[in-house]
């Protein structure tokens, strides 16, 4: 028999089941409306209960017929659970967009509710539809409940949770994050101090009092507000130590609200995070020259951790000594892969540092001003790389890809860069060179013939080659 058949054959038997259904409804409205007397005679009361007897069994046969008729025209009813639950996976975005309220019912997961019954049941009993919440802050009460259906459905599954708002948290979302601790896994903070008046140690939220978040693998703390976030060193070492698997950090602006200075360190014994690859400090998403505390970043952590496994490093403002961040390096002796690194306005020891992660092959390299008004005071701070590079053709054996970005407009020396480009041309592969002009001031954007020429070979051999200075020049090679 075709699928055709049956599919009219099951429709022809629904609707008689229909009718035969009416009938019967009409015939049981019809008894129960007899006179009341009537009613106490045991014949009556027997074919009542007969024919609502008679009417569950039609209605179960028509429900039976209709899911045999789903399954037929329903490619989504005729698949196992398993595939259905892959199904429903695959709709939903890398990212999570979605947020458990009633006004986000068409997005991620609570569409599915909506549908019919058959894809309601796959998407609660599929609790890694669950897994990603984003919760606004503060949280209404109802709001709040919601939240916690909403964990609840993913049972014993690991959980991302992202926090957007106010750092002053509620205590009925502190107590849900205690109480799903274990399953915590990808933890993402966006924070606003508003006119919360914040007090140091507030972003911890007093999560790991007590408690220890096993799975958390990701933490990641930004500022979804004008206002840069203050935190206190000490809570930040507090809550590392109680996420012992913490692989991937990221701190984007923030700042500690008091000094850490040398006094200081021993208030903040060391912690070493043995699985953390991927660090990254700083505020990159501001405007350079909007930000007036280079001493007072997210980067003085590095003076208490120890990493020895990490891969990859983003530092947007460096606020420790030199011989701070190369204590740090020494410490550490990890096999660094890749440095996005600002210079810092002062001299720094450049071979001395570069020569502790041999292992790197991405390295960037900004030169950034706090101070807008004394743009035109800061030397050439890439000279003492290119310098360091020049004098010493073993360094950065690994090195393949560079790129020298700055906002401040430089005298480039570019015999200096030429001989540094054609002493690692072997292993370099990709360099870049940005000078931009946030200020519109004049940059002599002019590239000697000589120097064209000898960028020329250099990519003739194999190397990628581009630079950009101000916005009249441009050159890819």
């Amino acid at each position: 028999m075709s699928q055709t058949s049956s599919v009219i054959e099951l429709r022809q038997d629904m609707d008689e089941l229909d009718g035969t259904i009416e009938t019967e409804w009409t015939v049981l409205q019809d008894l129960r409306s007899r006179p009341q007397h009537a009613q106490n005679s045991s014949k009556l009361a027997a074919a009542i209960k007969a024919k609502r007897t008679h009417l569950r069994d039609l209605i179960s046969r028509s429900r039976q017929a209709r899911h045999k008729l789903n399954l037929c025209v329903d490619p989504m009813a005729r698949l196992p659970l398993e595939l259905q639950s892959l199904i429903f996976l695959r709709a939903l975005p890398v990212v999570p967009l979605w947020k458990p309220a009633r006004e986000h019912n068409t997005l991620g997961p609570m569409v599915f509710l909506n549908i019919c019954r058959l894809w309601r049941d796959i998407a609660l009993a599929t609790p890694k539809l669950w897994c990603d919440i984003i919760m606004d802050l503060p949280l209404g009460s109802n709001y709040s409940k919601l939240c916690e259906v909403w964990l609840r459905r993913a049972r014993t599954m690991p959980l991302s949770v992202g926090l957007h708002g106010s750092m002053i948290l509620q205590q009925d979302v502190l107590d849900l994050l205690v109480q799903y601790r274990h399953q915590l896994e990808h933890l993402t903070l966006f924070l606003s101090c508003a006119r919360d008046s914040p007090r140091p140690g507030t972003i911890s939220f007093g999560l790991i009092e007590g408690s220890c978040l096993p799975s958390l693998k990701t933490l990641s703390v930004d500022s979804d507000s004008n206002d840069s976030v203050f935190f206190a060193p000490g809570e930040w070492l507090k809550l590392w130590r109680a996420a012992p698997n913490l692989s991937s950090l990221s701190i984007q602006n923030t700042f500690h609200g008091a000094g850490v200075d040398s006094e200081d360190d021993g208030l903040f014994p060391p912690i070493t995070l043995p699985p953390l690859n991927e660090l990254r400090l700083g505020n990159p998403k501001n405007d350079p020259f909007d930000i007036y505390w280079e001493d007072r970043g997210s980067s003085v952590v590095l003076k208490f951790l120890t990493l020895p496994a990490l891969h990859n490093l983003s530092l947007s403002f460096l606020d420790i000594s030199a011989e701070a961040f190369i204590s740090f390096l020494a410490r550490s002796s990890a096999p660094l892969r890749s440095l996005d690194f600002a210079i810092p306005r002062f001299g720094w020891p450049v071979s001395e540092a570069l020569r502790l992660i041999p292992t790197l092959t991405d390295l960037r390299l900004s030169a950034y001003s706090a101070h807008p008004t004394n743009l035109w005071n800061y030397p050439d701070r890439f000279l003492s790389f290119l310098q360091a590079m020049n004098s010493n053709p073993d360094l950065l054996p690994n090195l393949q890809r560079l790129t020298l970005l700055t906002c401040i407009p430089i005298a480039i020396d570019y015999q200096q860069l030429l001989r540094m480009l054609t002493m690692h041309s072997k292993r370099l592969q990709c360099f870049k060179l940005c000078v931009y002009d946030f200020h519109s001031r004049s940059i002599d954007a002019s590239l000697p013939n000589e120097v064209r020429s000898a960028l020329l070979q250099l990519a003739g051999g194999g190397m990628k080659i581009h630079i950009t200075i101000g916005s009249e020049y441009e050159i890819q090679l």
